[in-house]
């Protein structure tokens, strides 16, 4: 498995790369970034609904929260116990975290729990977001999720990426700090009152809601208001911050 990227974000490999990184590696390898913090969302309790089979053993603790204690690196959890679980919680939960003063950093970094790991050290992460000189960095992937029903975003996106196939993934982002903030504020008028099941998702896609994107997936909100922020907000079209089959 040749994967070149600090960031692996992958369900279908995660657990294997972690495995295979352990055998090869020793704990506490790296140091915390001083003007990095690194969040994650996820609901109290188990995620075995959220999880593959593949990811096994990662029900009541993600595989992003073991991966970054065996590194030694700092994670936020923000934790949710409302049920069933909402991607728009995590609008909610960070812009509460946000908005409390405890996060003091320069920079920000979130990362879905259940299929994020990391295989290098964050400082790369870093050094990847300051070479697109940019004010936020998405990672990509060929996803259309969402489009369909915003087809004038879709035609904005297709004029940006180059004919790359490659869109918006919020499964691992990061930016500065005050940035984020105002991503998650704007996102926020889309992600209350919160909105669609995972379960119930590709339904109301299909449904093509006149409201979109206001109750919908949180990738698909962050992918309503990327024209908004452009210039500022930059995809990693070709992946270099997190590796995605």
């Amino acid at each position: 498995m040749d994967i070149k990227q600090p960031v692996i974000h992958d369900r279908h490999v995660v657990k294997q790369a972690f495995e295979l990184f352990k055998s090869q590696t020793k704990p506490n390898m790296f140091n915390n970034p001083k003007d990095l913090t690194i969040v994650t969302c996820r609901n109290e309790g188990t995620m075995e609904d959220r999880i593959i089979p593949h990811l096994s053993g990662y029900e009541n603790t993600s595989i992003l929260e073991d991966n970054l204690k065996y590194l030694g690196i700092d994670l936020v959890v923000l934790k949710d116990d409302r049920l069933p679980w909402r991607n728009t919680f995590k609008f909610e939960m960070l812009h509460n975290y946000l908005n409390s003063g405890e996060c003091t950093t320069e920079y920000f970094m979130c990362c879905d729990a259940i299929d994020v790991i990391f295989v290098d050290d964050p400082q790369k992460v870093i050094d990847i977001f300051k070479s697109f000189n940019c004010s936020a960095l998405f990672m990509s992937s060929s996803s259309l999720d969402g489009y369909n029903c915003m087809p004038e975003v879709k035609d904005w996106v297709h004029a940006m990426n180059g004919d790359t196939n490659r869109y918006l993934n919020s499964g691992v982002y990061i930016g500065k700090t005050s940035f984020v903030k105002e991503m998650i504020k704007e996102g926020m008028k889309y992600a209350i009152p919160h909105g669609v099941t995972m379960d119930d998702y590709r339904g109301y896609l299909a449904s093509e809601p006149k409201d979109y994107p206001i109750g919908s997936q949180d990738q698909d909100i962050f992918r309503f208001i990327e024209p908004i922020f452009h210039p500022y907000i930059k995809i990693d079209y070709e992946n270099k911050m997190a590796f995605r089959s």
